[in-house]
This record gives structure tokens, sequence and C-alpha cells, in this order.
């Protein structure tokens, strides 16, 4: 993994790099990681607004404030983070304050390391000072 690396907030200008990341997840068939990631990017102007109100809380249907993040290498989308600003019982005992996962092409590259540590970064400017991880049992064949 030599790629430039950033943490991206979404944004237009990566539209067409996460449209390919969206489609390649979706034609995996594998849950889409984090949960955020399942949104249509069809309006995809629609989506980040709707991305941009939940970092603040806004329309959050009963979801806590939440901010989304993507990794990108060498311009193009590898990965999303999804941070949680705040846990109810129900994520402090299933789910946590951070879920992140890796496009299926681009996984076993050091991406999902480097993702979580980029997050753990942010979630300190966030305030976020005590993290709640929690992670999913992969049958052998997945990994």
């Amino acid at each position: 993994m030599n790629d430039q690396l950033v943490l991206s907030n979404p944004s237009i200008e990566l539209k067409d790099s996460y449209l390919s990341f969206y489609q390649e997840w979706k034609q995996s068939g594998e849950d889409m990681v984090p949960w955020v990631i399942e949104k249509d990017p069809e309006n995809f102007e629609d989506m980040i607004t709707w991305l941009n109100n939940n970092k603040q809380g806004m329309n959050t249907n009963g979801f806590v404030a939440n901010s989304t993040y993507w990794l990108v290498a060498n311009q193009i989308v590898v990965g999303a983070v999804n941070i949680r600003h705040e846990l109810t019982d129900k994520l402090f005992h299933s789910g946590g304050h951070i879920g992140y996962g890796i496009r299926p092409s681009e996984r076993w590259k050091g991406y999902a390391k480097e993702l979580l540590r980029l997050a753990l970064l942010k979630s300190k400017r966030l305030g976020i000072l005590v993290i709640t991880l929690s992670s999913r049992q992969y049958k052998k064949d997945m990994i």
C-alpha cells in the first residue's frame, strides 16, 4: 500500500469514484458496511445533503448524529467509515462508535487498518475520547 490515502468528506467531486465503489459492493452481494453506504446514490446531490444533515444531527429519523468519510487512494474511493457521535444502549452493545468497510477488490492491502487509524483520530477531533468498537464474526471462506 504505497497510495496517497486521504480521509475525505463525501463530495460531488468524487461522484464517479463513489458510484463505482457502490456498484462493486452491490454486485458482490455482500452486506454493505457501514450502513450509510446502503443508501441509493441515484440522486447523488441528495445523498450528500443527507450525509451532511446526519453529521449535524438533522433529520436522522431516530438515529444518533453521525459523520461519514470516504477513504480515497489516488482519487479512488476504496473505503468508507461512519462515526456515531454518541451511543444508545443498543449501539453500545451492538455497533459501537465506528463502522467501516473496504470495497471488495481493495481488501487485504492494509486499507482497513489505515481507515480505522484515521477514524480514531477523527473521532478524537469530534470529542469522542472513549471509543466502543464491535466486530462481526465472518465465515472462514470470506476471510
